[in-house]
């Protein structure tokens, strides 16, 4: 009788604990350096966990879609982003925290749109 009883417990504290492995650490970004990247954006989507911006931008590497990741989308909403500020096409001029890899895309800090609102 306690062998399927710890069984039951054990399988319920797995599932319970899966949410916590599908979220990523941000330790792979440089929070103490600021890179400013202006770009057209080719998909935002801001939801939970994070926001996820993909934007074509041109430079000395020439021109590609370089993916980022922000803060969840109530942290967002908190700074002043709404819905709709940023769409598909729209340039914006964004300050991230680079990978530490030196790979392309990086961890937004802040977005300011053309009009110059900034969230």
């Amino acid at each position: 009788m306690k062998t399927p009883i710890k069984t039951l417990l054990a399988g319920l504290l797995l599932a319970a604990s899966l949410p916590l492995a599908a979220h990523h650490s941000a330790a792979q970004f440089d929070f103490a350096q600021n890179v400013t990247v202006e770009g057209t954006v080719k998909h935002i989507r801001v939801a939970n966990p994070h926001m996820e911006l993909t934007l074509e931008v041109a430079d000395a590497k020439g021109k590609r879609e370089i993916a980022y990741e922000g803060h969840s989308a109530n942290n967002i909403y908190r700074l002043g982003w709404r819905k709709d500020m940023v769409k598909d096409g729209d340039t914006v001029t964004i300050v991230i925290a680079p990978r530490r890899d030196g790979a392309d895309g990086g961890y937004v800090k802040s977005v300011t749109t053309s009009d110059g609102h900034k969230f």
